[in-house]
């Protein structure tokens, strides 16, 4: 009880006992609490990321366990594409130029994968 009141300085006004605070005081308290504020935020942010770590470790876990059960996709080359589809997909792009009411100076020359 004695350590609370070493920096409380009390004035009597109008009967009643006010807390006087002298400006080495009020910096002290302000200094403390600007310090305890930047240490909750630092512990905040270090939480935050302590939980993106864990997320990123969880997700890498699942992400190799799907990759595992996968098949991969064998997408068919261009030798595999017979000329009926090739004709068809020029025939598409055609059509949907066609429908723009615009010149169409899309030819196609050949068609080859990426």
């Amino acid at each position: 009880m004695m350590l609370n009141m070493l920096l409380e300085t009390t004035v009597t006004i109008g009967g009643e006992n006010v807390t006087y605070l002298d400006i080495p005081e009020a910096l002290l308290y302000a200094l403390l609490g600007f310090a305890i504020t930047f240490v909750g935020i630092v512990v905040l942010i270090f939480l935050l990321w302590c939980i993106g770590k864990v997320m990123a470790a969880f997700r890498s876990k699942s992400s190799r366990k799907q990759k595992q059960t996968e098949q991969p996709e064998v997408l068919p080359s261009e030798e595999d594409v017979s000329p009926q589809v090739k004709a068809a997909i020029v025939a598409a792009i055609a059509a949907y130029y066609a429908g723009e009411n615009t010149e169409c100076e899309f030819k196609v020359r050949r068609i080859r994968r990426l």
